[in-house]
């Protein structure tokens, strides 16, 4: 199960990518549409790439967005398989960008993180944007 503070971090990153012009698609609201604007909770689920599955995925024109929401990087065990899987995309010639919600003070943790798997340029071109 999911925690609170993880379900309110999906629906706000769900938020802020509508923000940016992106259409939400498919969210995993995990059982806890409490936690979700109405217009989400009917919403199916994202599907499995590579093993993993985002927190939620959009569309802005024909390109694919993937979301990720982020509590702590210490105690998840998956992350590096999530970055990996979900920035290993391309659609049509571009990167899928991944959207990658994270309290604030996880920022530098995250980017030594990128950093040590391989992905910082991506994160740098802005194929990987994090939120805080």
């Amino acid at each position: 199960m999911t925690s609170d503070e993880h379900q309110r971090l999906v629906n706000s990153l769900a938020n802020t990518m509508e923000s940016q012009g992106i259409t939400i698609t498919h969210i995993d609201i995990d059982k806890t549409p409490e936690y979700f604007d109405e217009r989400y909770r009917s919403l199916p689920k994202p599907k499995e790439r590579d093993g993993q599955t985002p927190d939620l995925e959009g569309m802005k024109g024909a390109l694919r967005h993937f979301g990720e929401a982020k509590t702590s990087l210490k105690d998840d065990p998956n992350i590096d398989a999530q970055l990996k899987a979900f920035t290993g995309r391309e659609m049509d010639g571009k990167d899928i960008p991944l959207h990658i919600a994270i309290p604030k003070e996880l920022k530098k943790e995250l980017e030594k993180k990128l950093y040590k798997i391989g992905l910082y340029e991506k994160y740098k071109k802005g194929s990987i944007k994090v939120w805080t």
